[in-house]
């Protein structure tokens, strides 16, 4: 599951993009590292002493190292910057000069209230990309409302379609609107380079979690614009069919089941040998079959009971039925199917050891993806300072002991 690093580079699809990270926690450094990873200069910018949030505060090993802050960072350079300084805004002034992009998450108005807003660093480089995303958007009665992904969550209606019916509403596992966020402004960030390509002109992108957690709702929204119905949460079964579910089996395990079409619904009455259901009145279709739902899964377990999680699959899939063993965390690390596909990389991390996460999914020809470890704190100063501004290091010297960087 290693993708050597000592593999030959290849020039990767951003290579010559030079992107200035000035984000925390998931969004932006999450949206960051796709890029880095398709071959952009990505310089992570922190507070001198103890870096972002999740470096700082992110749950840690018995080091004391954060095992969350890698998981967001690799392939990026790192430099601190202690923003509250007028030097070191001048001296980020500066690099905005030369880059391409800048992308920040905090909070609505704050950089512009210290000179580094969108108008302020295009005025400095007028062909610069700045992105921001943030809980609500740039504007509108919400924009300087806090935000978190569960508060998000709960107000776009994702909560309220997510869970089992007749209880609680319920947050997702993954923080997906921050995930979601972080990927919309990486697209936001390629199409303005692209347009940039074309007018020569710069570009603000403002990206919302709340708004895009509204554009992935499923039918939602079109579904209650037109019957006046708020949806259900109907949990792991799936609105207007049945049966189709997470089912039991006799190892203590789960196999999620989903017999959605007439053809599927057919094999699987055939496969647990009840045939006679097939043309049952009350199983005909998928509106007689959600309306005897419970009645119908009571069936589908008692089968699903007898068998090992391993053996229902590998029946369900001769039969042409879409199924898929329920697994655990542990479990991602020993699939063939990862480990075929290198879905789960590993590098080095000083304090941790071997760091294992999830691979960039966009896979493209002629080009292996680089995997190199998360910067340590401030790890790149002297070399982009020296290589990107013309400092010396006496003049590095002197910025360390004014608490600049």
């Amino acid at each position: 599951m290693n993708m050597k690093t000592e593999q030959k580079k290849m020039k990767g699809p951003m290579e010559g993009v030079r992107i200035l990270d000035f984000t925390h926690v998931i969004s932006g450094p999450f949206s960051t590292m796709l890029l880095a990873d398709m071959g952009a200069e990505v310089i992570k910018i922190e507070k001198p002493g103890e870096g972002e949030f999740y470096r700082a505060e992110g749950t840690k090993n018995e080091a004391g190292v954060s095992i969350v802050y890698p998981n967001y960072n690799r392939n990026k350079k790192g430099i601190t910057l202690n923003i509250k300084s007028s030097k070191a805004v001048e001296l980020l002034k500066k690099m905005v000069a030369k880059a391409d992009v800048f992308v920040e998450n905090q909070r609505p108005g704050l950089l512009a209230s210290i000179g580094l807003g969108y108008e302020d660093l295009k005025a400095i480089n007028p062909k610069i990309i700045y992105a921001s995303i943030s809980g609500f958007g740039q504007d509108g009665p919400y924009a300087r409302k806090p935000a978190f992904d569960m508060t998000i969550a709960a107000i776009s209606g994702l909560m309220s379609v997510n869970g089992i019916e007749g209880t609680v509403p319920t947050k997702t596992g993954a923080a997906f609107s921050d995930f979601i966020s972080g990927i919309y402004a990486a697209l936001g960030i390629v199409a303005a380079l692209r347009k940039r390509d074309k007018t020569g002109e710069g570009s603000y992108v403002d990206v919302g979690m709340f708004d895009s957690i509204l554009s992935v709702l499923d039918d939602f929204i079109p579904k209650y614009k037109v019957t006046g119905k708020e949806p259900t949460r109907f949990g792991n079964r799936r609105a207007g069919f049945a049966p189709v579910n997470v089912f039991p089996v006799k190892n203590g395990e789960y196999v999620y089941i989903a017999g959605s079409f007439q053809k599927q619904w057919e094999a699987l009455a055939s496969l647990i040998g009840r045939e006679e259901l097939i043309t049952d009145p009350r199983f005909k279709d998928n509106t007689g079959r959600k309306q005897h739902e419970a009645l119908l899964e009571s069936i589908v377990e008692e089968w699903s009971l007898t068998k090992t999680s391993q053996d229902a699959v590998i029946e369900l899939e001769k039969a042409g039925i879409p199924c898929a063993p329920v697994k655990g965390i542990g479990d991602l690390f020993k699939d063939e199917h990862i480990q075929a596909r290198n879905s789960i990389i590993e590098c080095d991390y000083p304090g941790i050891g071997k760091y294992a996460m999830a691979a960039n999914p966009i896979r493209i020809s002629n080009y292996q993806q680089p995997v190199e470890r998360a910067p340590m704190l401030g790890e790149h100063n002297e070399s982009i300072l020296n290589e990107l501004l013309g400092y010396t290091a006496d003049d590095i010297v002197l910025l360390k002991r004014e608490g600049v960087i």
